[in-house]
């Protein structure tokens, strides 16, 4: 039974249109086909609840990680089943291009709000991001406010 669950998965995935992957600003139905096209890991998925100190209230998310070949981690984070922030860190750069989907040209095309030879942030009306890294080591996460969970920024995805 598992096995047939696993061939129909795997058919279902490969025959899936490239627009179904779960990138940001997103729906999170077809996670699985990131790992396909990220060639990474089956994702893990947790919840998280974190807590705002100041208002005392609860913003809960889910985080799906996946580890890709080459070693590196991503983390997709969801709430209300659209995928709302991106975190990564590894020895390359993921296909930016796969995990920011419609904001990759955002990213692409918008002045940086800060730039220097190791790091690269992005202020757009409704996208943010950071990239940092040199050589072996690179790290980046991006956010869509507008979706994000109440107190949830960039600075909270880890």
């Amino acid at each position: 039974m598992k096995n047939n669950l696993k061939a129909i998965l795997l058919i279902a995935s490969i025959s899936a249109p490239l627009s179904a992957w779960a990138t940001l600003g997103e729906s999170t139905s077809s996670i699985m086909n990131d790992a396909i096209a990220l060639k990474a890991s089956a994702p893990t998925t947790s919840n998280q609840s974190s807590l705002d100190q100041a208002t005392l209230s609860n913003a809960d998310y889910q985080t799906n990680t996946l580890v890709t070949q080459t070693g590196i981690v991503i983390k997709q984070f969801s709430s209300n089943g659209n995928v709302f922030g991106v975190a990564w860190h590894g020895p390359k750069v993921p296909d930016q291009n796969q995990l920011f989907g419609k904001y990759f040209t955002v990213y692409q095309t918008s002045t940086p709000s800060y730039k220097s030879l190791t790091m690269r942030k992005v202020n757009a009306s409704d996208f943010v991001s950071s990239t940092s890294g040199w050589m072996g080591h690179y790290e980046g996460k991006a956010i869509i406010p507008s979706l994000a969970p109440a107190n949830v920024t960039i600075n909270s995805l880890k």
